[in-house]
């Protein structure tokens, strides 16, 4: 992610928490670029784990480089006043799109990166 894209966090209609780029806001819409749910579970020793979800997998595309933009309809979110992230929560929403970027051209090349165990969620 450049520096001047702007990361967003809402809620979305049924509660989700949902981060992204924000790409415009128009007539009180929002489209956000590669949204994620940002997910908060109890993990061991009584610590949080933070999760991220795509709010659309990238294995259904056929260009699994593409960027997926969603746009939510005014009324149907509410807004935060975050204007700024931890920097390991960015790191990790920047991880996620970065890698899967490279994961798409190792695809296309018949290689695999030898540092990033990849996790297929359908079988090909």
């Amino acid at each position: 992610m450049s520096n001047n894209q702007q990361i967003t966090v809402f809620h979305d209609l049924v509660g989700r928490t949902i981060v992204g780029v924000l790409k415009a806001k128009t007539n009180g819409n929002l489209e956000v670029e590669n949204p994620v749910i940002l997910n908060v579970v109890p993990g061991e020793g009584g610590k949080m784990t933070v999760q991220l979800f795509p709010l659309f997998f990238r294995e259904f595309l056929a260009d699994k480089s593409e960027k997926v933009s969603f746009t939510f309809n005014e009324g149907n979110y509410t807004e935060t006043n975050i204007s700024a992230l931890d920097y390991r929560l960015v790191a990790q929403y920047n991880q996620m799109f970065s890698t899967e970027a490279s994961l798409a051209t190792a695809e296309d090349s018949g290689s695999k990166p030898e540092s990033d165990t990849v996790v297929n969620l359908f079988e090909e």
